[in-house]
């Protein structure tokens, strides 16, 4: 226990020490390292935190205890091992849920998703999920979200990387799936902030670059000019892991950070091979999940995807029979625009066909 008291001392106080952490042990750098009128707590957790750190520590680990929270110090076995390569790797990570150790993959992106790069992210996340590779993400809304909903629904795992106190959820929109990763038995939310931490701007940059660190490779999907998954971007490429770049519609803004980095070398995505490729990823390692398709059992796997979109106003218009493109238009009210982005996603999930410019269900 004395390790990680000592461990969350550290973290309370400058970060500037991290490059003793791999020769050194974690009391030793408190005492011989750190002056005594050093060993003071930064001044951004002087809110909440304004004794010294080792008496700070102390509250801080019961905290942790009472609300179920494993504390994972830099000098614990289980710290993940890619984390460590970082810069200032968090010297403790508080994880709520049971933390995978297995090869994991970042999804990031735009919190203003739409219907396509939505479903991009959950199907995705959920085809990587049966190569028994975990999903990491910030816990955000948008893609974030979707990619954590992918995971799950595959029965995979996933890792939420949050920008404040492991006890405060940001944002409270995503309660549901904060509560179903720590509940999943197979994966976390972390962060390397001890209780009643709240978030702030940098918080969040600081967050993303453990997301890149926790992962092998970082896949991006739609991401404006100034989004702020270009910072994990640039994180992945500083910390030497894997880029991917799903790409989206041109002339369409929401993807110009995409296209930035493509332009900068980054791999781009049709599918789920080739990131699988890319790594070296065993094809034979794939786990069956829900995502399956069974030559034999197509008609009913058909017929299910048809029941999940059975309240989507297209399919159901289509139920009374085929029609063409123009008359749906008119039929549902809604801008020819979004009529045809939904379309195009129906298509692609196999719900309906196109026949020059009438639809039909399959």
């Amino acid at each position: 226990m004395d390790k990680k008291k000592y461990a969350v001392a550290l973290s309370l106080m400058s970060s500037g020490l991290w490059h003793l952490y791999e020769k050194n042990d974690p009391e030793i750098i408190y005492h011989e390292y750190v002056s005594a009128d050093d060993r003071k707590i930064q001044e951004y957790y002087t809110s909440w935190y304004s004794m010294s750190p080792l008496e700070e520590a102390d509250k801080i680990i019961e905290l942790c205890s009472k609300m179920n929270a494993n504390l994972i110090s830099y000098w614990d076995q289980d710290y993940p091992a890619l984390l460590k390569e970082i810069p200032y790797p968090p010297a403790v990570l508080y994880v709520r849920g049971n933390l995978p150790q297995k090869l994991s993959l970042a999804i990031v992106g735009t919190r203003n998703d739409d219907l396509q790069s939505g479903s991009i992210a959950e199907k995705l996340s959920g085809l990587l999920a049966q190569y028994d590779i975990a999903i990491v993400s910030g816990l955000a809304i948008g893609i974030d979200r979707r990619a954590h909903i992918g995971a799950l629904k595959a029965g995979g795992s996933t890792i939420g990387v949050m920008a404040n106190g492991i006890d405060m959820l940001y944002p409270a929109s995503n309660r549901d799936i904060y509560t179903d990763i720590i509940n999943s038995g197979n994966g976390c939310v972390l962060s390397e902030y001890p209780p009643k931490v709240r978030i702030t701007r940098w918080t969040f940059v600081r967050r993303n670059r453990i997301i890149s660190g926790l992962s092998k490779g970082v896949i991006v999907i739609k991401a404006g000019e100034k989004s702020g998954a270009l910072i994990t971007a640039r994180y992945a490429l500083e910390h030497n892991r894997e880029l991917f770049v799903c790409c989206g519609h041109s002339f369409d803004e929401g993807y110009k950070g995409c296209y930035k980095l493509l332009k900068e070398g980054a791999h781009p995505v049709f599918d789920e091979q080739d990131i699988l490729e890319v790594l070296s990823v065993d094809k034979l390692y794939r786990q069956p999940t829900l995502f399956d398709k069974v030559e034999k059992n197509q008609g009913i796997q058909e017929r299910s995807k048809i029941s999940v979109y059975e309240n989507d106003d297209i399919v159901k218009t289509l139920q009374s029979g085929s029609m063409d493109i123009d008359t749906l238009i008119r039929q549902l009210g809604k801008s020819s625009n979004e009529v045809l982005e939904k379309i195009a996603i129906l298509e692609l999930e196999g719900v309906i066909v196109r026949s020059g410019n009438t639809i039909s269900l399959l």
